[in-house]
């Protein structure tokens, strides 16, 4: 897997933007109670956090990066073999 991604941080939001692969386009977006991806056209992945807890940092924006890739990449996977 390669995920070339530009990160832009600010107080209130982490945003990530780039490709996986070298082709699929790659959206991310952090803003610390919420969070969504938007990998390819079709797929995208909301999450909304129970508990309120700091802002949104760059080192928890790549965890939650890697975690959606993996989630993809496996509903991709899945959905080849049926």
């Amino acid at each position: 897997m390669s995920l070339k991604v530009k990160i832009q941080e600010n107080t209130k939001e982490v945003v990530g933007k780039g490709t996986i692969d070298g082709v699929v386009p790659f959206y991310f977006k952090d803003q610390g109670h919420r969070w969504m991806v938007r990998i390819g056209q079709n797929w995208t992945f909301k999450q909304r956090d129970l508990v309120a807890g700091a802002g949104p940092s760059v080192s928890g924006a790549r965890n939650k990066m890697y975690w959606a890739i993996a989630q993809f990449r496996n509903q991709s996977r899945d959905l080849a073999g049926t």
